[in-house]
């Protein structure tokens, strides 16, 4: 594997279990509550109920459920401008021999009639969008099913607007990715920083709720691509790669690295490994780029980089190789910036993901740190430097015993 980072991998183990964990509270900060959560299932179950209780036939029976990153837990909370894109399929079970046309037209007639939906209505190449004009909006995908063969998932044929259907299979390749973070790495990791600051002295029953590695790294990664996306001149920026390209190349990648049986001190390398490994998951078939859903190879989520009117194939390629090497750039940025002090790795962080999550990550850091230093548990790692806990001489860690430990003074200075 070729070796893209030369500042990350050459930090010490304590550096990237840091870096980690604060990569970790900043997306803490970029979940979806749970009142967002709920208010959005019911919103999309209240549109699939109405659509149901059409008295045409077409969409006698029909069923809606979300695809993409609400399907997958990978929603970030978008930037201040945008909304959240809730993608939602909606199954018409008696669409067999409809037309795309057909089921369009009953599908959004049906919409304009309600007084609740009638001014949200708007067109898409596949399928309606319910624009809440709030903080998200429903995009709803009119599909039939799909019976050629035998398939995994729930394989269907989609409504589009340029060819009348196209294949698509979104919980296939859902169940894909559940698989995939069921997949967990060997980590043997100290708990260095942020949770050694708990100084816990009985360890918690894991969260259930916690996000699995895979992610979390898929979070990472899209939402970098959000902020990058919009820096001031980017040529690159209305072609950045789509979400489920990014998903499905860090699935792959994660997996192989998985497979690979590698074992790792801490998320960190790992982090990079699967970056790294991305690009080798492309594929080409007769010149032509293919990234497939693993459950209907038919269904290329890279089909719009192999067209050439306007050079738009060409584009949509540079820009996920110039996004891609941003990433790079990003976590050697962090890298270098981490053996400058806490401050400068804050402010790369910032550049990379947006002052919001950030400055609530380190609010959440500095509270732990300073109240650790009140009560004089704060300690500096002999031969490292980390900051850690300080319990009678040693590193607090639940997993290994660690060096020897200077407990920091408290500070006795007035001001900031």
């Amino acid at each position: 594997m070729t070796r893209l980072f030369t500042n990350a991998r050459a930090l010490s183990e304590h550096q990237k279990s840091m870096l980690a964990e604060m990569l970790d509270s900043v997306f803490d900060n970029l979940d979806l509550t749970k009142t967002q959560r709920e208010r959005i299932e019911t919103a999309y179950n209240a549109v699939g109920n109405y659509l149901a209780s059409c008295d045409d036939s077409l969409l006698e029976g029909a069923q809606i459920y979300p695809q993409g990153s609400m399907r997958l837990r990978t929603t970030n909370k978008p930037l201040s401008q945008e909304e959240f894109d809730v993608d939602l399929i909606l199954f018409l079970p008696n669409a067999r021999y409809a037309t795309r046309d057909e089921i369009v037209k009953v599908v959004k007639q049906h919409l304009l009639d309600s007084d609740v939906y009638k001014e949200l209505v708007e067109d898409l190449p596949r399928g309606l969008r319910i624009n809440y004009k709030g903080d998200y909006h429903l995009d709803i995908t009119p599909a039939k099913a799909y019976e050629l063969e035998e398939l995994p998932g729930h394989p269907l044929w989609v409504v589009d607007k340029r060819t009348g259907f196209k294949e698509s299979n979104p919980e296939g390749m859902a169940q894909g990715f559940d698989k995939a973070c069921a997949m967990l790495p060997v980590i043997r990791r100290s708990h260095v920083f942020l949770e050694a600051l708990s100084k816990k002295s009985v360890a918690e029953l894991p969260d259930q709720t916690k996000k699995k590695p895979l992610n979390r790294i898929i979070q990472i990664l899209k939402h970098h691509r959000d902020v990058w996306s919009q820096l001031e001149g980017n040529p690159h920026a209305d072609f950045k790669p789509i979400s489920v390209i990014i998903t499905t190349l860090a699935c792959r990648a994660y997996v192989e690295v998985i497979k690979s049986g590698r074992e790792y001190d801490n998320e960190f390398d790992l982090i990079l490994d699967v970056i790294e490994l991305m690009p080798h998951h492309i594929e080409t078939f007769y010149d032509e780029v293919l990234i497939a859903n693993p459950t209907m190879r038919a269904e290329n989520y890279a089909e719009k980089w192999n067209r050439e009117e306007r050079q738009e194939g060409q584009k949509k390629r540079e820009a996920f190789y110039a996004w891609h090497q941003a990433t790079v750039d990003m976590f050697e940025r962090l890298a270098s910036e981490n053996n400058r002090g806490m401050d400068n790795v804050f402010t790369a962080l910032s550049g990379a993901f947006g002052e919001r999550p950030v400055l609530a990550a380190k609010d959440r850091i500095v509270e732990a740190v300073n109240a650790n230093r009140s009560n004089s548990n704060l300690g500096i790692v002999l031969g490292t430097g980390a900051i850690t806990a300080a319990v009678a001489g040693k590193a607090h860690s639940t997993s290994r015993v660690v060096n020897d430990v200077v407990p920091v003074k408290r500070n006795q200075f007035y001001g900031d």
